[in-house]
């Protein structure tokens, strides 16, 4: 059994603490110790954009304001890294380095070079890395990746991945709203959806991203990626009042399949009744992401299903969507 640590624990760690705290439930990890730098932290409930308004009965983990204190306090296996998406190369990279696993929040880095460093570091200490590119997981996202794979609709004809939200109001000093920190919306929110075209259809030969900015820079992009087939990624943050909504429709040579009221649906060419995919099954996908990692550091098994490479290679696609928004929307070859 490993024993985790999370530092950070504002928005998204509320949801990385409740899965961990299911998986301890179960037996496969013990969280022992959170850390954040605000002391508030540990005493109130942070809602963000994909809240349920449910909340876990509080764990036995202890709580550390002071990283050095909480790493020589504990018996850690494995860092889960929840902090500002700016801070979390230099802090992947010191962790592998003193021997954690690491599980660290999306974006991988705001830049490419920064993912070069942590692909380095990891080849170089030989530890476990994973980014959270968490809609691998989700079951809605998952069985996408088994209809293209195994092509029982044909080859795909055209795609569209939506994400919506208001624009972020509990970070730690607005870290969000600070494009330098943070990448707007391209590279916090809308990177889920092109990461997961790059999953489900490889790299683009190109992108094309129009983006505008209302409340923040760039908090509203719509990215045309560069397939053989129409694909195209909108994130919005600057709907005021919005509330989260992801979808997508993908379309393919006998069927479509579209992402409504939470799940899958086949809706055939032929004009047969509309159905749910048969391996399609609801759940956490936090906790299949976090379950997943910790089966990597228990077996030492390859990482198939969301690696450290691929969501480098994401990075590499995001950098050239900013890239197109700063020339309104020109075209930059990958």
């Amino acid at each position: 059994m490993k024993n985790v640590a999370m530092i950070g624990f504002g928005g998204i760690a509320q949801s990385h603490k409740n899965a961990h705290l299911r998986l301890e439930a179960e037996g496969k990890e013990r969280l022992v110790a959170v850390c954040d730098i605000t002391p508030s932290s540990f005493e109130k409930r942070i809602k963000i954009n994909i809240d349920t308004g449910e909340e876990s009965v509080e764990g036995s983990f202890n709580t550390y304001t002071d990283l050095e204190q909480m790493l020589a306090s504990e018996q850690i296996d494995v860092i889960d890294i929840c902090i500002p998406s700016y801070l979390h190369a230099d802090l992947a990279i010191d962790m592998m380095e003193r021997g954690y696993d690491v599980m660290s929040e999306k974006p991988m880095a705001l830049h490419h070079d920064d993912c070069q460093r942590m692909l380095d570091a990891m080849r170089r200490t030989g530890r476990v890395l994973m980014i959270g590119q968490v809609l691998h997981f989700y079951p809605e996202y998952a069985c996408l990746k088994q209809i293209v794979s195994d092509g029982r609709f044909g080859k795909p004809t055209s795609a569209v991945f939506q994400r919506f939200s208001g624009l972020p109001k509990w970070s730690w000093e607005n870290w969000y709203h600070d494009y330098d920190k943070a990448g707007g919306v391209i590279s916090d929110m809308l990177i889920h959806d092109i990461d997961m075209a790059r999953y489900l259809f490889g790299t683009p030969a190109f992108v094309e991203c129009n983006a505008s900015s209302k409340n923040v820079k760039y908090d509203c992009a719509h990215v045309a990626m560069g397939y053989d087939f129409p694909v195209t990624c909108i994130g919005d943050w600057s709907q005021n009042g919005a509330r989260f909504k992801m979808a997508y429709w993908l379309g393919f040579e006998k069927a479509s399949v579209i992402l409504e009221k939470g799940k899958p649906t086949v809706y055939p060419n032929d004009g047969g009744e509309p159905y749910v995919p048969a391996e399609y099954e609801g759940g956490d996908g936090m906790y299949y992401q976090l379950k997943y990692m910790l089966e990597l550091t228990e077996t030492g098994k390859k990482n198939e299903i969301s690696t450290p490479e691929g969501a480098a290679e994401t990075i590499r696609i995001v950098e050239a969507a900013h890239k197109s928004a700063d020339m309104r929307g020109e075209r930059v070859a990958l």
